[in-house]
């Protein structure tokens, strides 16, 4: 998959941070407006996509494992352009390790995580 792909139809686990009401906050709903930019992301067998609102003042990631075993990424490596920005907890499930080379996320097998940033 390439970064500037569209995200496929078939990929439904990436419509919504499932499991949350957070798409009620406004700020975090401007990601997925018709006007957001959506790409396409995929490192280490995680599926992912990254939404972000017109003005870029917010980026919403979404991450899912499809795999049976457990996978992790590495987001400084993942969003090199983002690597200054800390990263919120909305919804889902993982853990993360630190490691020299930044922070890793652990997903289980079949788990999906939503993380946002702003600017």
């Amino acid at each position: 998959m390439s970064p500037l792909t569209p995200t496929p139809d078939h990929a439904l686990w990436h419509r919504t941070p499932a499991l949350s009401d957070c798409l009620r906050q406004p700020h975090i709903a401007a990601a997925f407006d018709r006007d957001a930019l959506v790409r396409e992301l995929e490192a280490d067998g995680i599926e992912g996509v990254l939404h972000e609102p017109a003005d870029r003042s917010r980026a919403v990631l979404g991450l899912h494992n499809p795999s049976m075993t457990e996978s992790r990424v590495n987001l400084r490596a993942l969003l090199p352009e983002h690597a200054h920005r800390t990263w919120h907890f909305l919804s889902g499930s993982m853990h993360t390790s630190e490691a020299a080379d930044g922070l890793h996320l652990h997903l289980a097998a079949s788990d999906t995580v939503w993380l946002t940033t702003t600017t």
